[in-house]
């Protein structure tokens, strides 16, 4: 799951869905002739935002904050290798996960990585990122 870490103010746009059964609350999606969940490795100017709720109608309207310039709160997976971040982990770029939609940071993978971590909360399994701007489709 990926929210904002500070929604409030957060403008909300709309677009629509490209396949309405994959659009899931709390998702990155991109812009790929309709609104499509991110998936593993992205690469490319086509993100658009998080989704502010589920969409489950094929065309239907998906409304999602902008993320230019907003820390993301997404979850950390503890399934591999590394189950924790440290200071010196901030600045780097780490790919996500995504299973039955859920898309979680995967602390293992830093090839084609387009988050940027710039804290973490390892108790409770979350990691604060940025996006890399070359992967933004908005720049509002």
């Amino acid at each position: 799951m990926i929210r904002l870490r500070n929604p409030d103010g957060a403008p909300i746009l709309k677009t629509y869905a490209k396949d309405a059964s994959e659009i899931i609350k709390n998702q990155l999606i991109l812009y790929n002739t309709g609104a499509d969940p991110v998936a593993a490795a992205h690469t490319g100017q086509t993100i658009l935002g998080v989704t502010v709720e589920a969409q489950p109608t094929d065309d239907g309207v998906v409304y999602y904050h902008p993320i230019t310039g907003r820390v993301l709160e997404i979850e950390f997976t503890k399934a591999g290798t590394k189950k924790s971040f440290a200071d010196t982990d901030c600045g780097k770029q780490y790919d996500i996960v995504v299973t039955s939609g859920d898309q979680v940071l995967d602390p293992d993978d830093t090839t084609g990585g387009f988050l940027i971590l710039v804290d973490y909360d390892n108790e409770a399994g979350l990691a604060y990122v940025v996006l890399d701007a070359a992967d933004l489709l908005l720049s509002c």
